[in-house]
């Protein structure tokens, strides 16, 4: 058995071996010290190699796929050896000692699952491969749990933004790929082999039917297919045919944008708290996976997005309208996962179920848009492609009985009347059954014996079972009955009888779950044939469920349809960024609505106010309104219009990268520089804060010459957020810049924020404000104030920002010189009458009326 087992452990390297030994999975050696300590289960030892104990540990074959899922998000791959054979047929073949064959029959990794239990239904799980040609690269990526396929031409440089679109659950490569993180493929990253498998995969003469991809394309596409064969093994795959995705169609969206932007994951990396999480209200998974992918990857395209735009008002102008289909899409199962499963040699009767149920309940919606009358353009597409499947409906409807086991070893999920041959067998263990009962009523009348009764198990079969104080009266010669084991308090026995009946029960029931499996296998088939029919009705409900998404969200929120246009221009009028508002409605606060009015003339705005003013919020809802805009959806504002973005890029916060040895600083210049590289006139730009870490004087200058190379060279609708009041000068020379900033009062001493945006510059920053909201010590509070009065005066008096400050040592106190500010003025500063008990107020009067007479 070692000797097999290390075999197999060779041909899985460097994956976890879970090798079948009847109901366990085993795994043995360093797997097994691996596994046990992610899994938190016991590791125990087993034999002995080259003298010492074999580690192990195991996990039951019924509940094998939570411990596979938790091994998979560590990050594990998992190899999968079955038993090929029984041990009967193995004893049969090569003798009585003979040991069972087994296999590897899968690899599980990351990219390749399909099982629900290991899957999230709400988003897409991408395997991608990386493929180059010279100094092309390409992607190709495929999601075998619906059959997604796409292949991606791309530079080097734009490869990470292609992988962030799709967040894949796992990437392959043939070496290494600048700034990537890839595992090793399985080989098969060759132009010439990649076109070979992709027409032998699909069975096609030639490639033109789906757009002649590049060499770097069928490089990706080979790696990712050889990739696929030699993790599924025998198993089926759905694949669509692969669509070639051009970079220009959709909004180029970087990773660190994605992350500052939250769209489809929060800061915590959960759904929650993202622009997903919050517009979300489809009530299909497929809805669900298709509105992810949208809003990864708006489009850019006007007359697409008006189309899915023109569907969203269609249902949002008729409440009822919107209801019925809605309602409609509320029962639709999984289509496309059920379909995958079943491909795969890994289905159900319960997908074959959903199957049905999906179609059905397609048809159904058909009919009811199409009882609506006049309908969008969009919908003339999407309605034939969820017809044609009556046929298939009817058969399995016929076929399954309402809600069949997920288990099919057992049977009973072909319904009655569907096949009179399996109703006889049926009926023929059913009669057993009976017959065996009625015998155990004859013998308990024989024998007298009241208790007597005939039970079965795995080992035995069917067997007459008694105490053992009765055991004595069938244990006698002339009985009828054959003493088949004892245990403690009970005995069993075999008769004639009941040998026969038995006989005919499992013979029956043997039959009967051959039959139902050949019609599982021949509904299954029937299935896969019509793959490509199928997955694009799941498709089609998909689009309408994200559009009814839409206009829930809309009528919800009071959104607006946006208005596209070709002109680099961007109006909105009362808009509110989606996550906050939401938020704060949760705890009775009201969103600040504001305006924003970018266009040739008026192309960057400079805005300036302080710290928890709204400038990082204002900025963030200009950039989801763009890509809620450009993904199908109404807009969180009362009018918004709006110029195609085609690359959108946010440098708002920032964290350090000491992995990649890259300070907080230095990962906000290595965005700046890729925004001032990659950024073009019909662009989005939002910059927050460019320059705070590092010294005044530099920060200010790399600000200063990022605002003009933004104004004067990229020329792109900008939102600079910044504290550098000296920026508002260059108003004066930049004719597109126009000064904007927060509003905030002080009132008795405390800042008030306003959340408000006014034209014109701030007065100032209110950064010691902003401090003592913050909780600073009341006394660190004064003495800033103090500091920052002496940095006034110098700044006004010699325009350096730290004249006068010589004699002041650094964060220190120290003896005032000639010209300090009033001590008396300085004490009062320092007094919070809050914290004052009444015997220190009386002293604080004291000192101060000393002072006065000083």
């Amino acid at each position: 058995m070692m000797a097999q087992y290390h075999r197999l452990k060779a041909e899985a390297a460097d994956a976890l071996l879970f090798y079948r030994m009847g109901d366990f999975f085993e795994l043995f050696f360093d797997d097994a010290k691996v596994a046990a300590a992610c899994l938190d289960i016991a590791l125990t030892k087993r034999g002995a190699d080259a003298g010492e104990p074999i580690p192990m540990c195991g996990v039951p074959v019924h509940s094998a796929d939570s411990y596979l899922a938790r091994l998979i998000k560590a990050g594990h791959r998992v190899a999968i050896a079955e038993q090929t054979e029984s041990p009967a047929e193995a004893r049969k073949a090569r003798g009585s000692k003979a040991l069972v064959d087994r296999a590897i029959v899968r690899l599980v990794t990351p990219g390749t699952l399909t099982e629900d239990s290991l899957l999230e239904s709400a988003s897409a799980n991408w395997l991608a491969a990386i493929g180059r040609a010279g100094e092309d690269y390409a992607v190709a990526a495929a999601d075998i749990s619906t059959g997604r396929f796409e292949l991606i031409a791309c530079g080097v440089g734009e490869l990470t933004s292609e992988l962030a679109r799709l967040g894949p659950a796992e990437t392959i490569a043939q070496g290494k790929v600048p700034g990537v993180r890839a595992a090793p493929g399985k080989g098969g990253f060759d132009s010439l082999a990649g076109e070979a498998a992709l027409k032998a995969r699909f069975g096609l003469a030639t490639l033109d039917g789906v757009g002649s991809p590049s060499r770097a394309e069928l490089a990706a596409a080979g790696g990712l297919l050889t990739y696929l064969d030699a993790t599924q093994k025998d198993a089926g795959v759905l694949l669509d045919l692969p669509r070639r995705i051009a970079r220009s169609g959709h909004m180029a969206i970087d990773a660190a944008s994605r992350d500052s932007l939250e769209l489809t994951r929060s800061a915590s990396g959960s759904v929650a708290g993202s622009l997903l999480g919050e517009i979300d209200r489809c009530q299909s998974a497929g809805g669900r996976r298709m509105l992810c992918e949208d809003i990864a990857a708006p489009l850019t395209d006007r007359a697409a997005i008006e189309a899915r735009l023109h569907l969203v008002a269609w249902l949002h102008e008729d409440a009822i309208r919107r209801t019925r289909v809605r309602d409609a899409l509320k029962a639709m199962p999984d289509v496309a996962r059920a379909l995958a499963r079943l491909a795969a040699g890994r289905g159900s009767p319960r997908d074959l179920a959903q199957l049905r149920d999906g179609l059905a309940a397609a048809a159904s919606l058909k009919q009811e848009i199409e009882a609506q009358g006049d309908r969008p353009h969009l919908l003339d597409t999407l309605l034939p492609r969820m017809a044609g499947h009556h046929a298939l409906i009817d058969e399995f409807a016929r076929a399954l009985v309402e809600s069949p086991p997920i288990d099919a070893s057992k049977g009973g999920y072909i319904a009655t009347g569907y096949d009179a041959a399996l109703d006889a067998l049926r009926e023929a263990s059913s009669d057993g059954r009976r017959a065996i009962a009625a015998l155990e009523s004859r013998y308990r009348e024989a024998t007298g014996v009241s208790s007597l009764k005939i039970r079965h198990n795995a080992v035995l079969g069917y067997h007459v079972e008694v105490s053992a104080r009765h055991a004595d009266r069938l244990m006698a010669p002339d009985s009828g009955f054959t003493h088949r084991q004892t245990l403690a308090g009970v005995v069993r026995f075999n008769s004639p009888e009941l040998h026969a009946e038995a006989s005919r029960v499992i013979e029956a029931g043997a039959h009967a779950l051959a039959a139902e499996a050949a019609h599982a296998e021949k509904l299954t088939e029937a299935a896969v044939a019509a793959a490509r029919q199928i997955t694009a009705t799941a498709d089609a409900i998909a689009r309408i469920d994200v559009a009814a998404s839409h206009a829930e969200r809309a009528a919800e929120g009071g959104w607006a349809m946006p208005q596209l246009t070709d002109q680099p221009c961007m109006e909105v009028t009362s808009g509110r960024h989606p996550i906050v508002e939401s938020a704060l409605s949760g705890s009775g606060e009201r969103f600040v609505a504001n305006d924003v009015a970018l266009g040739p003339n008026d192309r960057l705005w400079l805005i300036t106010g302080p710290n928890m003013g709204g400038k990082s919020t204002f900025l963030r809802q200009a950039a989801l309104i763009a890509v809620l805009a450009q993904a199908g959806s109404f807009v969180p504002a009362s009018r918004a219009k709006l110029g195609i973005v085609d690359r959108l890029f946010s440098r708002v916060g920032a964290s350090d990268n000491l992995a990649r040895g890259r300070s907080t600083f230095m990962v906000e210049m290595v965005e700046t520089a890729a925004i001032l590289a990659q950024a073009t006139p019909r662009s989005l730009v939002i910059l927050d804060e460019i320059g705070r870490g590092t010294s005044t004087y530099d920060g200010l200058a790399i600000a200063w010459a990022v605002v003009e190379a933004m104004h004067d060279d990229v020329r792109c609708r900008t939102l600079f957020a910044t504290h550098y009041h000296e920026l508002t000068r260059l108003a004066g020379r930049l004719d597109a810049l126009s000064l904007h900033h927060v509003r905030a009062r002080e009132w008795k001493g405390d800042l008030v924020l306003l959340h408000e945006v006014a034209d014109g510059a701030a007065d100032r920053s209110y950064g010691i404000a902003v401090a003592k909201l913050a909780g600073l010590p009341p006394a660190v509070v004064a003495r800033a104030k103090s500091v920052l009065a002496k940095l006034e005066a110098g700044r006004d008096a010699t325009g350096g920002i730290a004249a006068g400050l010589d004699d002041l040592p650094l964060f220190a106190a120290a003896a005032e010189p000639e010209g300090a500010p009033d001590a008396l003025a300085e004490a009062l500063d320092a007094i919070d009458p809050d914290s004052l008990t009444p015997r220190e107020a009386l002293e604080a009067l004291y000192r101060l009326k000393r002072l006065r007479l000083d």
